[in-house]
Parts: C-alpha cells; structure tokens; sequence
C-alpha cells in the first residue's frame, strides 16, 4: 500500500538531530519513498495525518535477551527455584512456552518503538527460530529486524553457564561450539568472558575472568572465518583486555580498557555496547527490592563506572559507542529502550542528541545495516517512530511512541503491556538523573 504521513516534524539523526517541521513521509513497498515539504500532491496515497507529532527513526536494541520480562524474581540467583525453571524449559512444552515468551518479548520491543533488535543469548534456540520466522514474514513481529546469537558460549561456571550460555574447555571445543551456532542459524557469536554482577562469588570482583584468551581467539578464528562478528559480555579490566586483544568485535557492558586495547578495538572496527538500565536499579535501588544482595548492589556501583569509563574512552579512541539494554535482566523490561536513551544522554552524560544518533543510526553503523535502516531517508526501510512531544529536547518523550511503521507495516495504536511495579520503581530513579 502506498501511504504518505501528513505534517511532521522530521528528526535528522543524520545533521545533529535537526528537527524539520513540516514534511510529508511516503512509504511504498515497505520504503522510504520520499519526503517532502508539506502540501503538495498527495492523490493516490493513502493519507495520515501526523501533524504536530516527531518522526524519527526506529529505535535498535543492539543487546537484549528474550526469555524474561524484567520482573526481578530470586530464579535469577540460582538455587532450587532456578532449577525447577531449567528442569521445565527442557520439556516439550517447555519449549513451546519459551517459544511463545520470546514473540511475547519482542513484540514488547516493537510496540515500544524497537525496529531492529539483537538478541544476545536465549535458550534452546528460541531466538533463532523466531528470527527466522520473522524474516519469512511471518508472526506477530513481521517486519522487525532481528539479530540473533542463540545460546551464548563461556567457560564451565561462567557467566550464564547452564541457563542461557553453552560451555565448553579447551580452544578445540570451543571452536566447535561457535561452528555449531553458526551452523544453527546465528548471526553472530556471543561469548561470556568475564563473570556478572548477578553470579560474582566476591564483593568488588563483578569481572572474574571465565575464559582464557586462547579460548576467546578460538571462537574469534571460527566465527570471523565464517563471516560472523563476536560479541563477548566483559565486565572487568582484565576482560577487557582479553577481549580487545584476541579479536572480539563487540564489547558488551564495557569496563576501564589500556591503550593497547583501544587500539586493537579501534583497528579491527569494535564497538563498546553500554547497557545502563541494568547496573542503575541494581546499585540505587534497595536489595529488598531487586532480591539480588547488597554484595550485587555493591558490584553495581563498580561495573556502572567502569561501563561508563568505556564508552567515554571509546569515544576518544574513535570507538563506535552503542546502546542496548539488557533485557530479561531484572528490571530491564522489554519496553524499556527509551529509558536506556535517557541513562546514556544524562547518565552517561553524551547528551540528548548524541543519545538518539546512537540509538539509532549509530547502532545501524555497528550492524552494519546503515545503508537499510537507522535514518530518515529516501530508500531506506520504512522503519519509522512518532512521539507527540520532541524527543531532541527530552528522549523521555520516547516513553509515549503514538505510531510504530516497521518495514511499512503501519501500527497506528501500538500497546505496551506495563508492569506498575516495575515502572514506579525506575520513575522513581528516574527523578535522580
């Protein structure tokens, strides 16, 4: 269907977010067609009249996992309860809830203004199956882009391992595992190298190194001799430069890197993945509330500098800077994105506008889909977004996405399922940044 949006205030991610009032955007065959200056002929086109609201590219979660909703809850922190949980996923109809539960979770990103997403370690292929889906058309998220690792790799008691992350030992396996996920269907790898907040043994060491470098080149060999990019979770120093010096391509989370790993980053083309919306809760809010220990909060308060530190200095080495948000995570619901826009412009301190070039274009450059998708542009997928209040001013008004255009696909009323408790807890952050 040809349709054109009538009166909008145009956000150009391209030109330091310049807002340009008054223009028509005409989508055809799932494209950008054009757009033009408000009040020339339309005939032929179906109409839409937007004035007064903003549009601006849809927004790209470059780190998320499916198979949670944000809920904080004790299965999380091991134990009994997490082992009945694993005992289910691993049944027959296990699966097909998990199934149902990672649609249920990206169509919660789409209906929050998320057009492209990468999902960064789910169980039992899950995510694979629903990318693939996806890009036959198919399902309640047809039209969305979607990236997908399957189950992550680490080492034997590393981050995720028995829950969403495969193990392995030696190099040789190691190799192995990442031929098997890319011969599943995975886009990229995603690797653990280092330990988590939620499964660090010792207050103030949230980063214990998992895997060796040896290990990390091993996957980093394979994957690249395929074509495919490595993510590795890095939550420490010596994580960092483990990564950045065995071939790793995108470092998530992020922590203080030495100069000879930001020149390595910098040469193979890396990127940092920042994801605040996860650390900020956990370090500011009280353990009765996040069920985590105050050793988790602790560790927070150390991996939310060091992620920060990352993402200043990658943009001082010329390191693409990105954002996602951590999804799944206790208090990181499947909507959240924009909240993670506002962590990054004044947490992170980048800025409204840098904030919003990132969510958008910059993370399309890291993927390298920018030719396709991240802008506002003539040809380009018709991935757009409208807010009712300016988003260059306050990435708040993320939070109210009044239309969602995916692929062409026109959603006019999109629903977000809110979790109330969720959502009064960060309002309340929300008011200390």
């Amino acid at each position: 269907m040809k349709r054109v949006y009538l009166d909008c205030n145009v956000v150009d991610v391209t030109d330091d977010c310049r807002v340009i009032a008054g223009r028509d955007i005409f989508v055809e065959d799932g494209r950008i067609a054009a757009i033009k200056p408000h009040g020339g002929d339309t005939s032929g086109w179906k109409s839409v009249d937007m004035s007064g609201k903003f549009a601006l590219p849809g927004l790209i979660n470059l780190h998320a996992h499916l198979f949670g909703t944000g809920m904080p809850s004790k299965v999380i922190g091991g134990g009994k309860a997490q082992e009945r949980v694993l005992k289910f996923v691993y049944t027959p109809l296990g699966k097909f809830v998990l199934g149902r539960l990672v649609a249920s979770a990206a169509k919660q990103e789409l209906m929050s203004g998320v057009t492209t997403l990468r999902a960064v370690g789910d169980f039992r292929g899950s995510d694979l199956e629903l990318a693939a889906k996806t890009r036959a058309g198919k399902g309640p998220v047809r039209g969305m882009k979607i990236f997908a690792s399957g189950s992550a790799l680490t080492a034997p008691g590393g981050h995720g391992a028995g829950t969403f992350a495969l193990t392995a030992d030696t190099p040789e396996r190691f190799a192995k595992a990442a031929e098997e996920a890319i011969d599943a269907g995975a886009d990229f790898v995603k690797i653990c190298i280092t330990g988590g907040v939620t499964d660090a043994k010792k207050r103030g060491e949230p980063g214990e190194v998992k895997m060796t470098a040896a290990q990390v080149e091993a996957v980093c060999n394979t994957a690249h001799a395929r074509g495919r990019r490595v993510a590795a979770h890095v939550q420490s120093k010596a994580g960092m430069e483990i990564a950045a010096l065995a071939g790793v391509d995108t470092v998530e989370h992020g922590a203080v890197m030495s100069e000879a790993a930001a020149q390595a980053l910098r040469a193979r083309g890396g990127a940092v993945i920042a994801t605040f919306s996860p650390a900020i809760p956990y370090c500011k809010l009280p353990p009765s509330v996040t069920k985590l220990g105050e050793d988790c909060a602790y560790n927070s308060e150390i991996v939310l500098r060091g992620m920060n530190d990352a993402a200043h200095e990658a943009e001082e080495h010329g390191i693409a800077v990105g954002m996602g948000t951590d999804a799944s995570c206790p208090f990181c619901t499947q909507y959240g994105m924009w909240r993670e826009v506002v962590y990054f412009a004044k947490v992170g301190g980048f800025g409204a506008k840098k904030a919003l070039r990132v969510a958008t274009l910059g993370n399309a450059e890291i993927l390298g889909i920018a030719g396709d998708t991240g802008s506002l542009e003539e040809g380009k997928s018709a991935d757009i977004i409208f807010t009712r209040k300016d988003p260059t001013v306050d990435p708040a008004a993320l939070s109210e996405v009044c239309r969602v255009v995916v692929s062409g696909r026109d959603i006019a009323h999109p629903r977000v399922k809110h979790n109330k408790f969720v959502d009064k807890q960060l309002d309340m952050l929300l008011k200390e940044v």
